[in-house]
């Protein structure tokens, strides 16, 4: 995972930016300014100005961070639809240019926001992309997290026997990681769904 899309900071640099980009980096920095001053709609509105330059002149490393920073702000205001679909347009350039690090990062955000719309099925695709790649690169504690995630999933679809499955998984892998409070967590949620399937049976 050497090559890395993510990171803003290079919106807000203009050191080396060539011309036909420095209008777009302009506002990105104005943007920046304005974000970290809390004003957030106006930072969404210049940056949104910033993406046109920005797929004009195929400059996808900014366009992509642009459309991740702008689905941060989208979710943090709870306008999921307008995340789901800035996150989703990251996601392709990300994976496009076989950047596996920034995958990982904004499939988690997708499927973050499917579990609060408590969208379960859309949501799993993104936790099984997520693990595929965190086996990858041995990445055991994302793994885990994605394996949990899946249960979750599945608990909610009623394939109780799939998500106990991840739910073991996952307490496997937490347990084998040391990490304790993790494994708790995630015993105390299989306890619970134990009671559940008793419950529904």
């Amino acid at each position: 995972m050497n090559k890395t899309i993510l990171e803003k900071e290079i919106l807000f640099d203009l050191t080396g930016v060539p011309e036909n980009l420095k209008p777009a980096y302009e506002l990105c920095v104005k943007a920046y300014n304005y974000w970290k001053e809390g004003r957030i709609l106006d930072t969404i509105s210049l940056l949104e100005k910033a993406l046109e330059p920005f797929q004009k002149n195929n400059a996808y490393k900014e366009l992509a961070n642009i459309l991740d920073f702008l689905g941060d702000l989208y979710n943090m205001r709870g306008n999921f639809e307008k995340a789901l679909k800035l996150y989703k347009a990251c996601l392709d350039i990300c994976e496009n240019f076989e950047d596996e690090f920034s995958t990982v990062i904004v499939a988690e955000k997708i499927a973050q926001i499917y579990r609060e719309k408590r969208d379960y099925e859309k949501m799993l695709p993104y936790l099984y992309r997520i693990l595929e790649i965190a086996e990858k690169y041995r990445d055991a504690h994302r793994a885990a997290r994605a394996i949990a995630g899946i249960g979750d999933a599945y608990r909610h679809k009623k394939d109780y026997q799939t998500a106990k499955e991840a739910y073991e998984i996952a307490l496997k892998i937490y347990r084998g990681l040391g990490a304790r409070e993790l494994a708790e967590i995630v015993e105390r949620t299989l306890q619970n769904f134990e009671k559940e399937i008793e419950t529904n049976s």
